[in-house]
């Protein structure tokens, strides 16, 4: 009997077990098994925003484009977004949008753009009536507010700003202070304008391609153009002479007495002129000019 009972069991085992391998011992369901736990939100990500002056272009100094470069650092993650809710523009801590107009792209949300550019137009007439032109160094701040969003979470007010800082550039001045008469003809005269110009900047210009017209008690007397650098010091101002020739045959003949008899003369001073500044921004500008005063009519 021993012999017939070992050898059965490990055929009985055998048999107990087949099912399982065919069926490939899949395990049923535990019964109320737990649903796995859903992820929470990320948690809102603050960002740090950019905002930097890269320049200044002019074609005169009157009207300047100053730009500007927002940019998210690092870059915005994948759902958050920043979009430009508000903009100011600031002379010296006073406020002064009036005075500007501001332009960037449509597309004003960082989350498609790596950076978005501002170009800012100044009128420095505008900004002179309002008081804010200054003499010297133009202290510019651009402040913009953003609502930066993260996920699902509700829009976050972010300000950020950058100042700007670049000279001023203005035009020269000019004034004459005499009329004098050197050589008196029937036909022709000829006779010295002192002319003086004045630098306000604090820098040196050089004038050149100094053309002009001089007009006396509402009548052409003569023009003129200057073939030499003229420079003038920062702060400063320069005074000389320009030498023209009156011609009186198609004058008045009472304009020619007041003349001689060295009256006062009510004169319009007329022309253009090319200003070097040196500056990056404004290196060369044409500058017109049209003064009138009252000079004595001097016989040296």
């Amino acid at each position: 009997m021993r012999k017939y009972t070992h050898f059965f069991c490990p055929v009985f085992f055998a048999l107990l077990l087949l099912p399982c391998l065919i069926s490939g011992c899949k395990s049923a369901p535990l019964p109320n098994e737990e649903p796995l736990p859903v992820p929470a939100l990320a948690p809102f990500q603050p960002a740090s925003f950019a905002l930097a002056f890269t320049g200044v272009e002019a074609d005169d100094p009157a009207n300047l484009r100053v730009f500007f470069v927002l940019e998210a650092q690092p870059p915005l993650p994948s759902g958050s977004s920043a979009k430009i809710a508000s903009w100011q523009i600031e002379i010296d801590g006073e406020d002064a949008g009036s005075a500007f107009s501001l332009e960037y792209p449509e597309a004003d949300n960082l989350s498609s753009n790596a950076s978005i550019p501002f170009s800012l137009s100044m009128d420095v007439g505008a900004l002179a009536a309002k008081g804010l032109a200054p003499r010297d160094d133009y202290n510019v701040t651009l402040i913009t507010e953003l609502d930066y969003s993260y996920g699902n979470n509700p829009p976050e007010r972010v300000e950020v700003r950058s100042p700007a800082a670049f000279p001023g550039v203005q035009a020269p001045k000019f004034q004459i202070t005499e009329i004098a008469i050197l050589q008196a003809e029937l036909i022709n005269t000829r006779f010295r304008v002192a002319l003086m110009i004045d630098n306000p900047n604090p820098f040196p210009l050089e004038l050149t391609s100094f053309s002009y017209e001089l007009h006396g008690n509402g009548r052409f007397w003569a023009r003129g153009a200057e073939r030499n650098v003229i420079r003038v010091r920062e702060k400063s101002t320069l005074v000389g002479n320009l030498m023209l020739v009156m011609n009186f045959i198609d004058m008045d003949r009472a304009l020619l007495n007041q003349i001689i008899n060295l009256e006062d003369v009510n004169y319009r001073f007329i022309g253009a002129v090319q200003v070097s500044t040196g500056i990056d921004f404004l290196p060369k500008f044409d500058d017109g000019f049209d003064i009138s005063g009252y000079s004595k009519v001097l016989d040296r």
